[in-house]
């Protein structure tokens, strides 16, 4: 039996971990949070799912509210996108009834080793620039967007949105089914489909949060959720979120890569071999 002041100890560290990290990355932080309460807590998989699905919405909602201050936050472009991502995530939670506990950890293993060597592969971006110059005349069903930050950086940017509705049903079912905000995919789609990076990270943590909330009706009508850890959770959660939302744009992409890519293998094997 685990001593409670640890376990306490343990619970509020993470919930500032996984908030520190979660809006760094504008992934949710969920990613983090199943395996660490597997491997560090107990819980079983079921139970992570659900409870760290429920805490991604404390994480992407503080998160979206600092970067709403820096004013790199696209609020229509999320409520478009979630008008596909809410559905999905619902059905992705549901279908985790269908999944045996074990089934779970090791599809949810298979999904962290997927992102860590998608990471690692993938090539040194263009910058911003260079991509709109790019992608500049947009086509037939684009839809053109203009952000000003709080520090004077203007973002011009277009979205195919014929792609961009499919493409986030599809985000919000691996969401649901891993208890995750669903920024590893929403990232990179909003950023392949004309959102420079910056926005992107900003925008899926609105995104997050309101995924998070639909896929946290089905964990919780099935009982996937323990009360108790998620009260520990959320304090730190808050608190990591203004502190990685803060340290976000002063850090290299490149070095936070290979830094997460390496974290999520490890995080994997350990899963698979526990």
């Amino acid at each position: 039996m685990i001593d409670p002041i640890l376990y306490l100890s343990l619970i509020a560290c993470l919930g500032v971990v996984v908030g520190f990290l979660g809006a760094l990355l504008g992934l949710g932080g969920g990613f983090i949070m199943v395996p660490a309460l597997i491997l560090l807590l107990g819980f079983d998989a079921h139970h992570a799912v659900g409870t760290s699905m429920v805490a991604v919405i404390f994480t992407g909602a503080s998160a979206a509210l600092a970067y709403h201050q820096q004013g790199r936050l696209d609020w229509k472009l999320a409520l478009l996108a979630e008008a596909a991502t809410t559905p999905g995530a619902f059905a992705g939670a549901v279908l985790t009834s269908l999944v045996s506990s074990a089934s779970l950890k090791l599809l949810f293993s298979i999904l962290l080793i997927i992102l860590a060597f998608s990471m690692l592969l993938r090539g040194e971006r263009r910058d911003d620039a260079e991509r709109l110059r790019r992608r500049g005349g947009g086509g037939a069903f684009s839809w053109r967007r203009r952000i000003g930050d709080s520090r004077g950086r203007v973002f011009e940017y277009s979205i195919d949105v014929l792609k961009l509705l499919p493409a986030c049903f599809l985000a919000g079912i691996v969401s649901g089914f891993f208890g995750v905000g669903g920024g590893t995919v929403k990232v990179p789609v909003l950023y392949y489909l004309g959102a420079p990076m910056h926005i992107a990270v900003a925008t899926s943590t609105l995104m997050i949060a309101l995924t998070a909330f639909s896929g946290s009706l089905g964990h919780l009508m099935l009982g996937h959720v323990k009360l108790l850890e998620l009260l520990g959770l959320i304090p730190g959660i808050i608190a990591g979120t203004r502190l990685g939302a803060a340290t976000a744009r002063r850090l290299k992409s490149r070095t936070l890569r290979k830094i997460f890519s390496s974290a999520l293998i490890l995080i994997a094997v350990l899963l698979l071999i526990k």
